[in-house]
């Protein structure tokens, strides 16, 4: 690992798409000569062993060697880590019956017999495939067979020369962080620490939201609970991280935020983070994306040469390029010059103080005459702002709350949403509604990283800790005034009005089910 952390920033400089692809094949041989015989932490249920395993299942009994393979059971425990680290990964991806998407063209790229071991393990009845593939559009899903889903799980270190790193090598290259100290500097001095009575506490959650149904967590992009077992396992990989001191840093090349240990750990585990002893306090933006979408009600936003200190092109290429290859920017342009400020006064209001998930709360629950919380219009504007204009939601009650939006509430905002997100015919890029929500998530980037960090390094003299959580930032309790005070200039001003900031003490006292680590911990 050590070896491989060193050497691979010799090849972090900017290069082209050929260059980049060679410099990942020798970044992930050096990897692999440098995890021989290396032993990781892993996720498994406590009922499975491996070596009993092959006794009863003899690999040369079920494929293994029919191709004349070298047997590995490294191989097995890698693919097996990635029903753990994919969800570690991306909370997002975990769905309510425990499947988990693996990209095997992507483990190909890596281990190009794999497939051979995931069909074993298929054929020896240890994980399941839903058998369904679409491309473009969904990978095969796998999970763990329902004897050893019902078992308990932990982390258990095992010899595996494969580490996670090869299925996310392309995200761990990344080379904007090469620059920019002001983003990387508090993850290297290796001080964050993360109580040891998370452990039992995750695992008291678990057992607490598989006993009732009803306290699981929804996943708002496809409307289904969360599987705790599958957050749990997620769970102990990103914990397990944080005493290790792998951050895993990066930032993504779609809409450039950045990504780490602590964005992927559940906001309630959170908690039992502290920097160099101290505890943290989270600054965050109050309805963030509704807030920066002010920015595109501004003609200027969408011009070449502006005053604003912010438009479309100084955004990352890829950004702009989702635009300029269409005429969007002239028909947005065109609507915008048509409308006035009294257009959209009220939605700029409203969500500057804060408070635009309440007032479609509001509306919503006198126009339906039904119960409407808070949560449900938080879905209902993540919605809007993510799905296709032709899209409609499971939950017909959103669909209800759409059309109160697009009709009554602000019917100029969400026009200027459905040209944003209109579909071209002739334009190759996939998923074009999707460029509503990279513009505003890119924005957002280069707001709180680019220009909020990069302050608080320079005016902090470099003795400000901050970690970001995309559109939030946390700091020690002692910088907590300076760093709200940098964040409400540089969104005042590049937005054009103020925002509301709330905070978030990080401590043990904050956590969601006291009396589970109460109990826990006896």
């Amino acid at each position: 690992m050590n070896i491989f952390r060193f050497i691979l920033p010799l090849f972090t400089k900017k290069t082209n798409s050929f260059i980049r692809q060679v410099r990942n094949r020798i970044s992930y041989m050096l990897m692999s000569f440098s995890y021989k015989g290396h032993r990781r932490n892993i996720v498994l249920p406590d009922n499975f062993d491996l070596e009993e395993h092959l006794r009863e299942y003899p690999p040369e009994n079920y494929g293994l060697t029919s191709m004349n393979l070298k047997f590995s059971k490294d191989k097995i425990y890698y693919f097996l880590s990635l029903l753990s680290t994919i969800p570690a990964r991306n909370k997002d991806l975990i769905n309510e019956e425990g499947w988990v998407p693996i990209n095997m063209k992507k483990v190909r790229n890596s281990i190009k017999d794999i497939k051979a071991y995931k069909d074993y393990l298929i054929r020896t009845q240890v994980i399941e495939c839903d058998n369904i593939a679409i491309i473009n559009e969904k990978s095969f899903y796998y999970r763990w067979t329902r004897q050893y889903r019902d078992s308990s799980f932990s982390c258990q270190n095992v010899t595996c020369a494969h580490e996670e790193d090869a299925y996310f090598l392309a995200e761990e290259n990344n080379t904007e962080l090469s620059n920019k100290d002001y983003l990387s500097y508090w993850y290297n001095t290796q001080k964050l620490e993360i109580n040891e009575t998370i452990t039992s506490y995750a695992k008291a959650v678990l057992g607490y939201k598989l006993r009732n149904t009803n306290q699981r967590d929804l996943n708002p992009n496809t409307n289904q609970l969360k599987d705790p077992l599958l957050q749990y396992s997620a769970a102990l990989i990103n914990i397990d991280k944080l005493k290790r001191h792998q951050y895993e840093v990066h930032i993504d090349t779609t809409v450039h935020r950045l990504h780490s240990v602590i964005t992927n750990l559940q906001k309630d585990y959170r908690n039992f983070i502290t920097y160099d002893g101290q505890n943290l306090v989270c600054i965050d933006l109050k309805n963030c994306q509704p807030y920066l979408a002010c920015l595109l009600l501004k003609t200027e936003f969408w011009q070449i040469n502006t005053s604003l200190p912010l438009n479309l092109y100084r955004l990352p290429l890829n950004i702009q390029q989702k635009f300029t290859t269409t005429n969007i920017t002239t028909k947005v342009i065109n609507f915008l010059q048509q409308q006035n400020d009294e257009d959209f006064s009220e939605y700029i209001e409203s969500a500057g103080n804060g408070k635009i998930y309440e007032i479609i709360q509001e509306k919503c629950q006198a126009k339906l005459h039904q119960s409407i919380d808070r949560k449900t219009a938080k879905t209902l504007m993540f919605y809007l702002l993510f799905s296709s204009n032709q899209g409609q939601h499971d939950d017909n009650r959103i669909n209800q709350m759409r059309r109160i939006f697009n009709e009554e509430l602000f019917p100029p905002v969400a026009r200027l949403f459905r040209i944003i997100k209109h579909r071209f015919n002739d334009s190759e890029e996939e998923k074009q509604h999707n460029r509503l929500s990279c513009l505003l998530q890119s924005i957002e980037s280069e707001i709180i990283l680019n220009q909020c960090c990069k302050r608080i390094w320079e005016e902090g003299n470099h003795e400000v800790p901050v970690f970001t959580i995309h559109d939030s930032i946390s700091t020690t309790i002692d910088h907590q005034n300076f760093v709200k005070k940098i964040m409400l200039e540089e969104l005042t001003q590049t937005i054009g009005i103020s925002p509301t900031l709330s905070e978030e003490y990080w401590n043990i006292g904050q956590i969601e089910h006291p009396e589970l680590l109460t109990s826990s911990t006896q």
